[in-house]
């Protein structure tokens, strides 16, 4: 801020232009052509601004960012806002800056950056939790003086007892408290010779049985030992032509429509997008969740983790996912392709052999 005098007037005073910091062009929306769209971040001063301007480009609600981030909303609304007093300790309001930019479809640590320059670290104690009170500091001078006084006491006994001990008279001794102190006479003392025999079987209480195993369990075990495994991010690897196999909720149009089925291989963000760009579909899918996705509707699928991605056909598994942007329409073809190669290498296996000629033999 400067002052000039103005003459006849008075003082002007000139404010500085607002410093919004340099921010990377990187952040910005691209389609999958590799265009630009969507707000430019250099016409917003804040990140929070930025964010909503792109949710709103999106029209995505602030419940759809909550369920796909598992964000509450008033911490999404807090960042919005750039209100850091309704957000817990920082390292958790930096995780969810980076979870809420990359749920749009922006760069994390790009949008993370801008927060910290907008939001620098004060060095400030970590809040407590809400609902805890801070009984530490009340309860400390009270232990404090109850272990003085313990000690004390344990001083006072033992200098009384001392004090006790030596204004005692002597008693008298007499003879047979001499034969009391004569220390008694050594055992007497052998060779020490043993022998160890060898080890005994435990007894029949001591042994563990075979656990028992319902009949029958075993096929209610094995998909969800195998849906723990896949959530805990081992990730399942089919070949293709492995035939869908449900393994919890399934989004999208009935079977009955012709479709293909995404499934998650673990917990990941879905999104479908219409040729206009509008979101079709949106959701965080859990390991085995998938989705029923028509064909014939131009829909692309919009991922951050393509290999977190199964792609199935009438036929089967048709591949994992590759890339961010896959058509629908592609996955399709490539699934009737596969079928229709499938069918002939089938025909050709089942064909009898051609009988021969005349002249053959």
């Amino acid at each position: 801020m400067r002052s000039r005098r103005n003459s006849g007037v008075g003082f002007v005073v000139e404010m500085a232009p607002l410093e919004t910091g340099h921010v990377s062009p990187a952040l910005r929306l691209v389609d999958p052509l590799g265009d630009r769209v969507g707000p430019s971040p250099e016409l917003f001063d804040q990140l929070g601004l930025y964010l909503r301007a792109v949710r709103n480009h999106r029209g995505w609600s602030m419940a759809e960012i909550a369920s796909a981030t598992r964000i509450r909303k008033d911490y999404l609304s807090a960042i919005e806002n750039g209100d850091m007093s309704a957000l817990p300790s920082r390292p958790f309001a930096l995780g969810y800056v980076r979870a809420y930019a990359k749920a749009l479809g922006l760069d994390g640590e790009l949008a993370l950056a801008r927060f910290k320059q907008e939001h620098p670290e004060l060095h400030e104690p970590l809040r407590a939790p809400i609902g805890v009170k801070h009984e530490q500091e009340q309860t400390r001078p009270v232990v404090t003086m109850a272990v003085g006084g313990l000690i004390a006491a344990v001083v006072v006994w033992n200098v009384v007892q001392r004090v006790l001990s030596l204004t005692d008279p002597p008693q008298p001794t007499s003879a047979a408290d001499h034969l009391l102190d004569t220390p008694p006479p050594p055992p007497p003392k052998t060779n020490g010779a043993f022998t160890l025999g060898a080890p005994t079987a435990p007894p029949p209480e001591a042994t563990t049985p075979a656990p028992y195993v319902t009949p029958g369990l075993e096929a209610v075990i094995g998909p969800m030992t195998q849906a723990a495994k896949v959530e805990a991010g081992g990730l399942d690897e089919l070949t293709p032509g492995t035939p869908f196999e449900t393994r919890a909720a399934v989004y999208g149009v009935p079977p009955s429509t012709p479709s293909v089925i995404i499934q998650a291989r673990k917990s990941a963000l879905l999104v479908v997008r219409r040729p206009d760009h509008q979101v079709y579909f949106a959701h965080q899918l859990k390991a085995g969740e998938a989705l029923r996705a028509p064909t014939g509707k131009g829909l692309v699928l919009d991922v951050t983790e393509p290999l977190a991605f199964y792609a199935f056909g009438p036929s089967g598994l048709i591949t994992a996912l590759s890339t961010p942007q896959t058509s629908i329409e592609k996955l399709a073809a490539d699934g009737a392709a596969m079928g229709a190669a499938r069918a002939s290498a089938n025909q050709a296996a089942t064909q009898p052999p051609a009988a021969p000629g005349p002249g053959g033999l």
